[in-house]
Parts: C-alpha cells; sequence; structure tokens
C-alpha cells in the first residue's frame, strides 16, 4: 500500500512539472491603426505582416439607397469575407481578424461610392 501511495505522488509530481513546461498562450499587443481608402470599383491588395495581426473594425461606405459591399478575397482569389452596411444579413460581423503573414484584396464593388476602412494592428507576444 505504502509503494502504491509513493508511486501515485511521484506521477502526481512528475504530472505537475510536464503542466509547467507547457507554453502559454500568445497574447497581443497594440501597435497602431491603419486607414485605408478605396475608390469606387477600386482594390486594395494588403499583407499582414508575420509576427502580426489585424483586426478591421468597420468598413464604411457612402450610399444613398443601395447597400454597397465590400469583398475580401484570399491569395487564391476566394471570397473569404462580404462587408456591407447593417440591412445585408449577409455582411461579416465585425471585428474580422486577420491572421499573421495573410495576403488578399479588398474589393470595393460600387462604382460610384469610395469606402474606408479601419484595421487595428496588434504583434503576436510570447
Amino acid at each position: 500500500m505504502k509503494t502504491k501511495t509513493i508511486k501515485t505522488m511521484i506521477a502526481s509530481i512528475i504530472f505537475l512539472l510536464s503542466i509547467l513546461e507547457l507554453p502559454a498562450q500568445t497574447g497581443l499587443h497594440f501597435t497602431g491603426v491603419k486607414h485605408f481608402e478605396i475608390a469606387g470599383n477600386g482594390t486594395l491588395p494588403v499583407s499582414v505582416p508575420g509576427g502580426k495581426v489585424w483586426k478591421v473594425e468597420s468598413v464604411s461606405m457612402g450610399s444613398t439607397g443601395s447597400a454597397p459591399s465590400v469583398l475580401l478575397k484570399n491569395s487564391l482569389a476566394q471570397n473569404i469575407a462580404f462587408f456591407s452596411s447593417k440591412v445585408n444579413a449577409a455582411s461579416a460581423s465585425y471585428p474580422y481578424w486577420l491572421p499573421s503573414s495573410f495576403t488578399g484584396t479588398f474589393v470595393n464593388n460600387n462604382p460610384g461610392y469610395r469606402c474606408s476602412i479601419s484595421i487595428t494592428e496588434y504583434s503576436v507576444v510570447p
């Protein structure tokens, strides 16, 4: 019985020590704000630097009736997000996160209106 207790204690100690060696979740450190404008029917290529992540805070479009939209395409030209006015339920939710080293393009698909995109940038810290 005493041997079993000692073995259990040793196994528990090894387990607790192994937990201490596991890496912690990374954190984010605010580094700045980015603001982009895109002309009507324009595009904006973007690249998130390595070691950083971007948080799309808002996409603003001028409009007087129709619901203009901005698409986000990945490097394979696949649509991955759709930003529109609040009246369009298909619009992506904010915030929208872009991972480190992401490369893609914002596309303003409305010929008559400019759009602006507000992004906050964070460094990934261990």
